[in-house]
């Protein structure tokens, strides 16, 4: 029989994963944590495929499914970061993504994070809460605005048409976007594309190059003192740089759905920053993203064990590998 390992997930159970693998007569195994002895544990009793959501999969984890005869790792999501995908190639494992399941809900969600801020929903909201009834000072009107992102692809494209419905003015700078979505000004710059922003939105993915994207020298670069919003990777921020922005002025809020670390330590004085709203990485979330989610890392995992190609493969060069 077939073995499907879940490495760890976030959702309501695993029906629709066995809806979709149950009938090629594998069974689905959820781990009991997430840890990297356990699931190399788990591996080595026999593995044909992941499914994997945040968990760490790193080198001994993906060898140890290799030892045991997993040809494919599929991600709950659409990076990859948290995937030794070069030992899966070497081993003939085919890494997939879900690229495109959440695109609205993410460009809604830094919408709402933008809206939240600039409105002062939040303030306002804590201003009743504790019994007062004064109207929040540091509220402006978008229109006229101008947003700044950073990372135009299908996320960015779509905030920037929501953003262009309210009167807001969008730049953008993502040096490895050719075609370039209508009404967005491309800055050659990251620090043209910052320096006279009213609003900053990451939507880059994570790499080596770009962590800490926004730090003190970013900032420095930055003339209006943003909102700065980020539903992308919580890397792309040095944290104690922006803490120390928002302090001085630098940058006027936080609003983060993602912060690194993740989550945020308790105590840390974003948590009950006035000026900061955070929220527990849930960009990705609604009802219907989250069943087509399972449902489509799912459908790759059954792609492998029908012998038939990945929809979205990360690494196809990985066949080229298995004898």
């Amino acid at each position: 029989m077939p073995r499907v390992l879940v490495t760890d997930h976030i959702f309501q159970g695993l029906d629709v994963e066995r809806s979709v693998l149950e009938p090629l007569g594998a069974e689905v195994v959820l781990a009991p944590s997430a840890d990297e002895d356990t699931l190399v544990g788990l591996c080595g009793e026999g593995v044909d495929g992941l499914l994997v959501c945040f968990a760490p999969v790193g080198e001994r984890v993906v060898q140890a499914a290799a030892d045991a005869g997993c040809r494919v790792i599929a991600r709950y999501g659409i990076g990859f970061d948290n995937v030794a995908v070069d030992v899966a190639t070497r081993n003939g494992i085919v890494v997939t993504r879900v690229p495109d399941y959440c695109l609205d809900e993410v460009a809604d969600h830094a919408l709402a994070l933008l809206l939240c801020v600039a409105r002062g929903v939040s303030a306002g909201q804590r201003e009743v809460r504790e019994g007062g009834w004064s109207v929040p000072r540091e509220v402006f009107r978008l229109r006229g605005r101008t947003l700044a992102l950073i990372g135009v692809g299908q996320i960015g494209a779509r905030l920037a048409t929501r953003a262009q419905a309210l009167g807001v003015e969008v730049v953008g700078f993502d040096p490895y976007l050719e075609r370039w979505p209508d009404g967005v000004t491309r800055a050659q710059t990251l620090d043209d594309a910052l320096a006279e922003a009213d609003m900053v939105s990451l939507h880059a993915p994570l790499a080596e190059e770009n962590r800490g994207l926004i730090d003190s020298r970013s900032i420095g670069a930055m003339r209006r003192s943003p909102i700065i919003v980020n539903t992308a990777r919580g890397g792309l921020i040095d944290l104690d740089d922006a803490l120390a922005a928002l302090e001085d002025g630098s940058i006027s809020a936080l609003a983060l759905d993602v912060v690194d670390p993740e989550p945020l330590p308790a105590g840390h004085p974003l948590r009950t920053h006035p000026r900061a709203v955070i929220t527990p990485h849930m960009a990705f979330f609604s009802v219907e993203a989250e069943h087509e989610l399972q449902r489509r890392a799912a459908e790759e995992v059954a792609r492998s064990l029908r012998g038939e190609p990945a929809d979205v493969p990360i690494n196809p060069q990985a066949l080229d590998q298995r004898v």
